[in-house]
């Protein structure tokens, strides 16, 4: 068995990780446009006129709605056959132990 030194310039070296936390908003905000959060309003208006935010209205397509109604019947035949694996592990293990 040999032992092998590396130097450490071989290693990752940390160069241009600064991040842009403006441009990090920006982007989510956008990602975000049909998130239940608030979202700002551009300012128009005067603070003391209106609120500055105004409540976002989600409106899917019925193709999103239909593959949601899917993803929650698919979450539910899972848990139901978690939780019968666990009621046959449980009666397996009371008739090993009576």
């Amino acid at each position: 068995m040999q032992t092998m030194y590396y130097k450490t310039s071989s290693f990752i070296q940390h160069t241009g990780n600064i991040i842009d936390l403006g441009e990090l908003r920006r982007r989510q905000v956008l990602a975000q446009h049909d998130s239940l959060a608030r979202q700002p309003e551009e300012e128009r208006y005067a603070p003391e006129e209106e609120p500055a935010f105004r409540p976002v209205v989600l409106s899917l397509s019925p193709e999103e709605r239909r593959r949601a109604r899917r993803e929650r019947q698919a979450w539910r035949l899972d848990l139901c056959a978690s939780l019968a694996v666990i009621v046959m592990t449980a009666a397996f293990l009371l008739r090993m132990a009576l």
